[in-house]
């Protein structure tokens, strides 16, 4: 891979942001070590003594947690010696609190029996809108929290934008099994950029396209943890490309998810998937460790278009649209097909598409309740089909690994990761039938600092990044002299909130990014939040956001057809980042229970 002088300076920068960011952004130290006990005991229903699963378990004022297993029971281990309260939440009960007096390399019993209640979704705590812990309600933009049990239901056929179908104000679009287009507050289209997609802070979009590979992730959706959804333009404190929403995924740390997990489902298109977790804590609970694996298959709804008079598509869609189907024809049928060389009729049976994949992570669990994490893991797709702006094009095979590293604490928040996409057979163009070779890296790094001031009513939060993306492919989608290439990306970005009156919230925001392929931008945000009790709010907001071109966008340069007799010129307009600025009100009220919100 070459390395032009910017990736040069990128890591001269790199360097910099290292020593920097924990001087700066984390003045805080590892607590020495300190007298720790354990604490257990279970939780169950006052009504009839039920035991309860999935509680949240935790230690006021420390970052220690945990949840309770199927039998109720919990165990929550290096817990600092004295006077705790433990704390029990778990939606549709009334929170309760336990008084204990832990004493050194002892195990003391807290027990709790929570009362149901009707669900306040006033109660309930996000984080994507701020970049930290806020009620639902009192949230400087638009957010949704997809339930645990959807979640668990479109599980089985490892679709996750389906599980994003309920939320108000977003528009998905399907193209293939697990082609998905997913968008926020405006028109959806063919590879889709414009809501930004986090898994633990780590972006999954692809380099070339810049847009979601949705069958490459590396956990069943029913072991993702937490999945927000924000509504309208992030790039304040996200940066490009949350330019109209912002997917914020949050896996479970191994203690919160202790134990074995295995599922087998099948259904329709000869589907089958089996996951498999397992999740344990090591030495006396000092480590957290989290395996995932899983495989899926099945058949698509794609069909081969080749044949000569073009008729392909016209007979694919007759029953489903009354409107004119114009003439297509591809050069390639699907993989396992074959297409006659004078009528292009198709025969032989579809390949079925497979994934396979895997994660693992391990948590190091400090005393002063910070968490150190390393986590890794990879899928290979293979057969899978895409709508792309040359057409269809099909993965025969490739693998998407990734690396992450972060160190996690109440007050600060650094992390690195590294992604990567391999095709590790070519792709094809079924349109002009020509190979397609890619191979990008990503590498990120970012800190992230938090305070509070004047009793509370005040809070800031800060951060810095860098990303460096490498991109090759061997001629096949850029000009050689474009390709093979190195870009360097640097942001920095703060927020600033604070409570005039009890029930008045002041927000404003700024972000700045610069980069090898886009000038500067400068992403400001506003906004007013009003809320005249617990379960009512008034929001009234500006922001402005921007969407940076992908490589594809930049320098593609590919044959999308059958060579004709003659050259051709197709003009394209300058290639620039847009940007947008939105003003919005929204009002947020709980009736019965539920949370409305209207904008």
């Amino acid at each position: 891979m070459r390395l032009n002088s910017s990736a040069f300076l990128g890591c001269r920068r790199l360097l910099r942001l290292f020593v920097v960011l924990p001087l700066s952004l984390v003045p805080i130290a590892i607590a020495d070590a300190q007298a720790v006990g354990t604490v257990t005991g279970t939780v169950t229903r006052a009504a009839d003594g039920g035991t309860l699963s999935s509680v949240s378990v935790s230690v006021a004022g420390t970052g220690i947690s945990t949840v309770t297993n199927t039998d109720g029971r919990y165990t929550l281990r290096r817990v600092p010696a004295g006077p705790q309260t433990i704390v029990f939440r778990w939606l549709g009960y009334a929170p309760s609190e336990v008084q204990v007096t832990v004493e050194a390399d002892r195990t003391v019993t807290a027990d709790a029996a929570l009362e149901a209640v009707v669900v306040s979704l006033g109660e309930i705590v996000v984080e994507g809108a701020s970049r930290g812990p806020e009620r639902i309600v009192e949230a400087p933009a638009a957010i949704s929290v997809v339930p645990p049990e959807v979640l668990q239901n479109v599980a089985v056929t490892g679709q996750a934008p389906m599980a994003l179908q309920s939320v108000p104000g977003v528009d998905i679009v399907q193209s293939g099994v697990n082609d998905f287009n997913v968008n926020a507050r405006g028109f959806n289209s063919t590879l889709n950029r414009r809501v930004l997609t986090l898994q633990d802070g780590r972006d999954l979009a692809i380099a070339f396209l810049g847009s979601q590979e949705w069958n490459g992730m590396t956990q069943p959706l029913d072991e993702l943890g937490r999945v927000e959804m924000v509504r309208g333009p992030g790039s304040a404190l996200y940066g490009a490309n949350a330019f109209s929403g912002v997917i914020n995924i949050t896996t479970p740390e191994a203690r919160e998810v202790l134990g074995n997990k295995f599922t087998i489902a099948g259904g329709e298109l000869e589907s089958f998937r089996a996951d498999g977790r397992h999740a344990s804590l090591l030495a006396d609970g000092r480590i957290g460790l989290r395996l995932n694996g899983g495989y899926n298959r099945s058949d698509t709804w794609s069909r081969s278009r080749t044949l000569a008079d073009g008729t392909s598509l016209q007979l694919e869609y007759e029953d489903a649209t009354d409107e004119p189907v114009p003439l297509t024809r591809e050069r390639l049928p699907l993989n396992g097909q074959t297409a006659d060389p004078i009528t292009g009729e198709v025969s032989g049976d579809r390949d079925p598409l497979r994934n396979i994949y895997g994660s693992g992570r391990l948590d190091y669990y400090l005393d002063n309740g910070s968490v150190l994490t390393v986590d890794g893991g990879a899928a290979r797709v293979e057969n899978e089909i895409f709508v792309t702006g040359i057409g269809r094009v099909q993965v025969d095979e490739a693998i998407k690994p990734y690396a992450r590293a972060a160190w996690a604490a109440e007050r600060f928040n650094i992390f690195g990761y590294w992604n990567s996409r391999t095709s590790l057979e070519p792709q094809f163009s079924l349109t002009s039938g020509l190979p397609i070779e890619e191979r990008s890296d990503i590498f990120h790094l970012e800190g992230q600092n938090n305070w509070d001031f004047n009793q509370d009513r005040g809070r800031v939060v800060y951060g810095a990044s860098y990303r460096n993306s490498m991109v090759n492919t061997s001629g096949t989608l850029m000009n050689p002299v474009n390709d093979d290439r190195s870009d360097a990306l640097y942001s920095a970005y703060g927020q600033l909130e604070y409570r005039i009156t009890p029930k008045v919230r002041l927000v404003g925001a700024a972000r700045f990014d610069d980069g090898d392929l886009i000038d500067g931008q400068f992403s400001p945000k506003g906004a007013v939040v009003f809320s005249p009790d617990e379960n009512h709010s008034f929001r009234f907001s500006v922001n402005r956001a921007f969407q940076t071109p992908n490589y594809s966008e930049f320098y593609l340069q590919v044959p999308v057809r059958q060579p004709t007799t003659g050259p051709a010129t197709v003009p394209r307009p300058p290639i620039i980042a847009i940007s947008t600025i939105r003003a919005a009100t929204a009002m947020a009220k709980k009736v019965n229970g539920r949370r409305w919100v209207s904008e």
